[in-house]
């Protein structure tokens, strides 16, 4: 399997070297219009109509599924999250200012009561698209619990060892296997200078069903 890995990931790297920096691009025109971990005060003037307006691609949360398509998908939606999310703007702020949070780990951002906005608990997957745009260095854009397990799985990294994983909550749960697949790519030569995206992209499209 690992000869395999090899030879896939240095023909997946040269083909999609263009894709992912337009990809980055993306990202810094997100940055630009949301600019709220350098300055988190400006989520203040975030209004209901500039948190989602159906078709408007300067409404926040036109990025995480569409705007950012590249950056990891988020699935085919429908726009009740959003429309719940606009309709619960205050509560949708607060938890914002909690993403942006530095003093926060990851799992107390994903932990974070997201559930009180109509759909947008469970796998907490947008929620997860949210925190990774604000800190793309240390979270691979991977969302769904199940296929970091699988990626876990296929680099034979034992999740459970240590750790009563089954009782982790959605957040702690991905904080560990972000953490253990960083590790892993740190140790392996033809990883190690890949970013985040690049990481994960050869994963889902190479590996995972």
């Amino acid at each position: 399997m690992e000869e395999e890995i090899l030879r896939k990931a240095e023909e997946f790297e040269r083909t999609k070297k263009a894709e992912i920096e337009r990809a980055w691009e993306r990202l810094e025109e997100f940055l630009k219009l949301f600019p709220f971990r350098k300055y988190p005060e400006k989520i203040d003037e975030l209004t209901p109509k500039k948190i989602y307006t159906p078709g408007k691609k300067d409404s926040f949360l036109y990025w995480p599924e569409f705007g950012l398509k590249d950056l990891g998908r988020v699935g085919g939606y429908n726009a009740f999250y959003a429309e719940s999310a606009r309709d619960n703007a205050e509560k949708f702020k607060e938890l914002l200012r909690i993403v942006v949070d530095d003093s926060l780990s990851v799992s107390q951002k994903v932990d974070a009561p997201w559930e009180e906005i109509k759909y947008w608990g469970g796998d907490k997957i947008v929620a997860k698209k949210i925190i990774f745009s604000y800190y793309p260095d240390s979270i691979i854009p991977i969302f769904k619990t199940a296929y970091l397990e699988d990626c876990a799985k296929l680099f034979k990294i034992d999740f459970y060892y240590g750790v009563p994983y089954d009782t982790l909550s959605v957040g702690q749960k991905f904080e560990l296997l972000n953490e253990l697949l960083m590790k892993y790519k740190g140790s392996i030569q033809v990883f190690k200078n890949w970013d985040n995206l690049l990481f994960a992209r050869f994963l889902y499209e190479e590996f995972i069903p």
